[in-house]
Formats: C-alpha cells, structure tokens, sequence
C-alpha cells in the first residue's frame, strides 16, 4: 500500500525554523536596504553641509571646603549618610545653575545683541571683533525686553542702510539717529574687520534678555567628575566657539565674586558700626581737648606741682584702671544700644574687644544664624518653617545677648564704683595739691580714655578692611573654559549613523510588519500551526478577472497549479473495486476564500482529463457558482430537497465544456439546514456516484454556518481552501479543531491567491509557464 494514500498524518511534523525562514522576508524586500540607506546618507550629507556646527566650552573648577560646622553638626551629618561637603557639592551646582549668575552674565557679555551674516541657505553669528557698535539710548528697563529683527547693509565707510523685514532700506550717517521700536539707536563702526564687511547685510537679533537667561541656564551643565567629588565641570554646546567659552568664564567669575561678597557682609557691617562710632568719639575728644587749653588758659597752668608726684604715680595707676573699666562700659554701651535699635534680623558687628567670651560667642552664633537665614530667604519666603525656627533661635540669641551685656555692665559698674572709691582716698591725701591741679587731672583723665577709644576703633576698622581684602572665593578655577577645534558633530559619526538608520528603518518596518501580521502569507503559515493537515497544492494570485478560469489547453501558472492539486489528489485516492465515482466537498472557514472558485476550476480540469465530473452548487444559503458558469439559473438542489423535481430534472449540462455537468443550488429556501438533513441528499448522492468519476460539492462555509458539518458524512475527502493575504492566522485554530475531531473526513487544505513571490521552491517560474507580466511587476514599478 502507498504510505502517501495513508489517513493518519501522525508522521507529519512542524516544518523546523531555519536560517532561510528568518530572513526571507528581508531578502525579499533587499532594494529597501539598498534604497533607505542611500536616502539617509544623502540626507546626513545635506545635515553637514548647511547646519551650523555646535562646540562644546569645559572649564573644570574646585569647591573650596570650609569647616564651619560644630562637632555636634557635623556627628550628625556623618549619621545620616551624607557628608557635608557633599551636600554644599550640590547646593553649589544649583546656586551655578540659578538664573540671578546667569542674569549678570547675560548683562555683561551683552547677548540679547547678536548680528548674524545671511548666507545662501544658512546664517552664521558674528561674535569676535564685530564690525559695528549699537547703542540703544532708551533705559536698561525697556531693553531687557524688547524684542526685533532688523537689517544693517554697509554701503560705505560713512553711510549704512537700515531696514526691517518687507521695509524699504532708509540710508544713513553713521552715528546718526536711527528710530526704532525701542526708541532711538545710534550706529558707529567698530572694530578691526570693518573693512571686511562693506557691501554686506548684517541682521540684528534683540532678544528680551530673560528669554537669553532661560535658553542658557537650560543649556548650561555643571556636574561633578566623579560622585562625591568636589571638583566640577561646567560645559556649554553653543554655535559660537568663543562665546560658550565667554559665557563658561564669565559664569565662573561671577560666582566668585557673588561668593566673595556674601562672605563680607559681616565685615562690613562691623566696619559700618565702627565708622559711626569714630565719628562720634572724634567730636567728643575734639570738645575734650577745647576745655582742657581753655582750662590752661584761663588758669595759666604749664606743669604740675612736684611735690605730688608720689601721690600721683598712685593715682595713675588707680587712672589706668578706671579708663579700662571706662573703655569696656562705652563699648557695652554702645553694643547694647546698636543691639536694641536693629529690630530686623541683621549682622551684628564682631570683635569689639569686649573682654567677655560669652558675649563674644553668641555674637558669632548670631551672625551664623542671619547668614543661613539669609541664604534661605533667596529660595523661600519667610513662612517656611526652617525660617520661622531661626528666627525662634536669632530672638532667644538676641535676648541672651542684652542679659549677657547687662550683666557685664553691673561688673563694670561695680569696679568703677571700688575704683572711684579708691580715688577718693588718693584724693584725699593729695588734698594739699591744688584744685586747679584737681580739675586739670580730671580733663586729662577724660581726654585719655576718649583718645584710648578712638585709637582703638582706628585698629579694629584696619582689622576689618584687611578682613574683607583676604576674603577668598568658594571656588577655584583648575582649568578655564577649553573648546576643542573640532564640532561635537563630526562628518564620520554623522554618515555613519546615517547608514546605521538606513538600515534600522527597513528592518524595523519589516520586522513590526511581520509581528503584527495576523494574516496567513506563505506555506510556512499554514504547515507550521498544523502540519498534521496536508497541503495539498497553492494556487497563485490573478489579478485579470478573464483569467480566472481555465481554458483547452491553458498553460499558465494558474493552470499548471490546478494540474498539481489534481495529481496530489489522485495520489491519495484508494483504488475502488466498485468503480464509483468519488465525492470531493470544497469548504472554507469564512467567505471570500475562494471555495468556489477553486471547485469550478477544479472540476474544469478533471474534465480535461476526460473524466465524467458533477460540480453541484451545495452552498444554498448564497450561491457562488453562477458567478462562474454560464448556465442560466433553474431548479437546483434546494427544489430538489424540497421533493419539487427529481434527479433527471436537476443534472444540467455545460455546454461550453465537454464532460462537466452542473447541479445549481437553486432558491434559497427559508430552512436551508433542515433541508440539507433530509434523506433524498443521501440518495442523491448515491445515484450521482455510479454515474460520475468524480463529484465536486461547493458546500457553504463551515464557520458561521453549519451545513457544511451536516452534510460532511456524505463526503469522500473534504479541500479545505485557505486565502493568503486575507484569512487570518487564529482561523487555523478552527481547522485544526475541525480536523482533531475528524469532523470532516480526510480534510485536507489548499492555499489559494498566494503572490508569486510566496509560492513555493523559491518561487521560480518558467519551463514553459505562461506568466502574466502585469501580475509580475518589477520591483522598481511596485516601489
């Protein structure tokens, strides 16, 4: 027995993946990696030739750390994981990336202005040594927000056209007054290219400078090299090679100084302090030094008396004494009033000379506090809670200051009192000295302590100048702003990401296209979800609807296909002893699949081959074959079921093909499956074997109707025709549904409308096949 004509498909196994199946769909698209690719570069060549290069400007600087936390500040800090120096790392980023550092860079480097030369398709700004000089005589106010766009032509060394977009040029003096939007704009000539440039248009860009500040505080990176390192890179890609390495410097230089002048702001609110005070000393120590020469005047004093000198040398020292006291009373003095009249949270002045620490150490805590508070008042508003808490620390600070001073003022006081005490006596042993003596010494005594005062504060406000001159920046500057030569878009990195996208677009397109696809294409489709079925014959695409049915001796692909599905069918066909003709269903999932245009092509060539075939219309509910046969519609298979005619009525012949007969299938009757259970089908059926060496049934779609599952009992083998390109794949689910359950027998499938390209063994034609050239189109006529 032939092993081929065996039911039992259990031999049958799943096709394996290969190399080949992988990239066939690509392969067979190659002219799009040929034709994208090329594309792409030629687009990458336009990107070079007319985009304004970018640079990129690094300078690299270091944080300067300053321990100026307490022990208990820092344990803490190191609890929680984070390093101080860390956290003012990242505090310091974010205060060079604000937008105040950037506003003073815009300010200074003038870049709200820019001129650009026009080119043929692109234009490049002019930023080194321009050729002209724009003043703007309206305030900085209307300026900074002013917005144009117009055009300077040099005519000649003395005369310029000024013109705004569709406006007629109106020629000018250089310096003369020129009236635009922002009001009046003086032009001169600068620079050393100015030559360069006659006969040439130049386009001014004002630009509102918050605009200018936004765009390069976004553009702007600062970053530390490595995590937890102090040292940062600040970068900037800009058209302009020279200008990203301005902005970088100038970025840095005002952060210096913006560093700088926060740290003085307690030195010059001492040396404020200290000014007034010497101001007010220096008119009391003048009033001293008038009453003292009036006083020698009027008594006509020149020296003291030498018999006192024993009494007086105790007196000096008692007199060293009381201007102490009194040097350290005036100073708490005026503390004490400074500290009352500043009802706002400002800086106290440090380093007076009080000989008291704790007065000393709160006035440094206090300080600390109003800096911080200070800082966080740039970000915040004044009820953020960490603000509410140092103003709860500076007012318990500021009241432990007053009890502090107060306190060393009753010391003071007392000492003063013991050494007034102690003068009384002195005093009284000198009684003998004269009272002009007396009051001359009590002159003296006050011009010393004011000149001790005031020579005093001159040191301090030396001090404090010195102070603000040594005051070093929190940054410093390893490297300045270096820009290589090269663009950060080089041609090489350009073309050859160009090519690598040329590929990616076909391979992407081609491999979604696939992945999404739910139709069934190939072969492959078909005999990898259920290679127990056996494919029995694919029958090409047809684009010419005249071409649809074979013809006498029809050679084309379409023919040739049928002659195939024709001999695989014979080749599983048992040998039958009773001669009987053999009962063929033609069925399909869903309409449009082409059954019926398989079984009348199918039964054409049988009758080709001289054998006796029947081709009946078994589809009752929406008859497909009288689109194909020429025979005109009469009582068909329903009139027969119905019991109206009999066999010899029902069997008409084709006349315009020898050896085909036609069965039609008649009205469509109201019950269609109740009919098609009846018992004349099986006598029918009976009858036509013995007279038929093959009868083709087209029976309805076995999907959403169930005619095809009641009548397939009667069937000898079951063609099940899959379309390409329009069934879906999850309809193979079905079939193999239909065929694990032997539901119709010997069910096997043909693929139906597959593209030349699909077909099988490579798809090769010729050896004689007649093609139809419309339907092999070049691929160059397809794209």
């Amino acid at each position: 027995m032939n092993t081929l004509g065996k039911e039992n498909n259990d031999d049958l196994r799943a096709p394996k993946l290969v190399i080949k199946d992988i990239l066939k769909p690509y392969l067979k698209n190659w002219y799009w990696f040929i034709i994208i690719p090329l594309i792409c570069l030629i687009i990458a060549f336009l990107y070079l030739r007319y985009t304004v290069p970018s640079y990129d400007a690094t300078a690299t600087i270091m944080i300067v750390q300053e321990n100026s936390l307490s022990p208990d500040a820092a344990l803490m800090a190191g609890l929680s994981g984070h390093s101080a120096s860390f956290t003012k790392v990242e505090g310091e980023i974010e205060i060079l990336k604000s937008r105040a550092l950037m506003h003073q860079v815009v300010e200074r480097l003038n870049l709200q202005l820019q001129l650009f030369t026009k080119g043929r398709i692109t234009r490049a700004e002019v930023y080194n040594n321009p050729p002209i000089k724009l003043n703007f005589l309206a305030s900085d106010s209307i300026i900074q927000n002013y917005s144009d766009s117009f055009y300077i032509h040099i005519t000649s060394k003395t005369s310029l056209q000024y013109s705004v977009e569709e406006g007629t040029p109106k020629t000018y003096l250089f310096g003369e007054t020129i009236e635009t939007k922002a009001g009046s704009l003086i032009i001169i000539p600068s620079g050393t290219q100015f030559d360069d440039f006659i006969g040439k248009t130049l386009q001014v860009v004002v630009s509102p400078l918050r605009n200018v500040r936004e765009k390069y505080k976004n553009r702007i990176g600062v970053s530390p090299i490595s995590k937890g390192s102090n040292i940062l890179e600040i970068y900037l890609k800009d058209p302009v090679q020279e200008k990203a390495k301005d902005i970088v410097n100038t970025l840095v230089q005002v952060y210096n100084e913006s560093s700088v002048e926060e740290k003085n702001q307690v030195a010059k609110a001492t040396a404020t302090f200290i000014d007034e005070r010497i101001g007010l000393i220096s008119t009391d120590l003048s009033k001293v030094d008038l009453s003292k020469e009036q006083f020698k005047v009027g008594n006509k004093l020149t020296d003291i008396q030498s018999e006192a000198g024993i009494f007086l040398e105790t007196g000096a020292q008692n007199e060293q004494q009381l201007i102490q006291v009194g040097t350290q009373l005036n100073t708490v003095n005026y503390m004490s009033a400074y500290v009352e009249d500043k009802n706002n949270f400002e800086l106290l002045p440090s380093n007076v000379g009080l000989s008291d620490q704790n007065v000393t150490s709160v006035t440094s805590k206090y300080n600390e506090l109003v800096l911080e508070r200070q800082r966080l008042l740039k970000a915040s508003g004044e009820n953020n809670p960490v603000v509410v808490q140092l103003d709860q620390q500076l007012n318990g600070l500021k009241a432990t200051m007053l009890q502090n001073l107060n306190n060393l003022e009753s010391t003071l006081n007392i000492q003063s009192r013991n050494l007034h005490a102690r003068e009384q006596l002195i005093n009284a042993r000198i009684s003998s000295v004269p009272g002009q003596e007396r009051k001359n010494r009590d002159i003296q005594r006050q011009q010393d302590i004011k000149e001790a005062i005031y020579l005093y504060l001159l040191q301090k406000r030396e001090e404090s100048a010195i102070s603000m001159a040594a005051t070093a920046p929190n940054s410093k500057v390893i490297e300045p702003a270096y820009s290589s030569y090269n663009p950060i878009s080089s041609g090489t990195k350009v073309y050859f990401a160009a090519l690598m996208l040329g590929f990616i677009i076909p391979f992407g397109f081609i491999y979604c296209k696939e992945l999404f696809d739910t139709k069934i294409r190939s072969k492959e489709d078909v005999t990898s979800e259920i290679p127990s079925v056996r494919l029995l014959a694919q029958l090409p695409h047809v684009e010419r609807q005249k071409e649809m049915m074979i013809k006498d001796n029809d050679r084309s692909m379409l023919a040739e296909s049928f002659r195939i599905l024709r001999t695989n069918i014979d080749y599983l066909r048992p040998k039958n002893p009773n001669k009987e003709g053999e009962i063929l269903f033609v069925s399909s999932s869903i309409p449009g699949e082409g059954k019926s245009f398989v079984a009348q092509n199918l039964a054409s060539i049988y009758a080709l081959s001289h054998k006796r075939v029947l081709l009946i219309g078994a589809d009752i509910r929406k008859p497909g074959l009288n689109a194909f046969t020429r025979v005109s519609p009469g009582p068909g298979l329903s009139e027969y079921l119905k019991g109206d005619i009999e066999i010899s009525e029902l069997i008409k012949p084709i006349l315009s093909q020898k050896n085909l007969d036609l069965v039609h299938s008649g009205k469509i009757p109201p019950n269609p499956a109740e009919l098609l259970m009846d018992g004349r089908l099986k006598v029918l059926f009976d009858t036509l074997k013995k007279q038929y060496d093959i009868i083709i049934v087209d029976t309805a779609p076995s999907l959403p109707v169930t005619d095809t599952l009641l009548i397939g009992k009667h069937a000898d083998r079951v063609l099940y025709i899959v379309r390409a390109n329009y069934s879906e794949k999850p309809l193979l689910d079905f079939i193999k549904e239909l065929h694990q359950g032997k539901k119709l027998p010997n069910l096997s499938l043909v693929l139906n409308d597959v593209k030349y390209s699909n077909l099988g063994y490579g798809a090769k034609l010729g050896y004689g096949y007649s093609v139809d050239r419309k339907a092999k189109r070049s691929w160059l006529k397809r794209t």
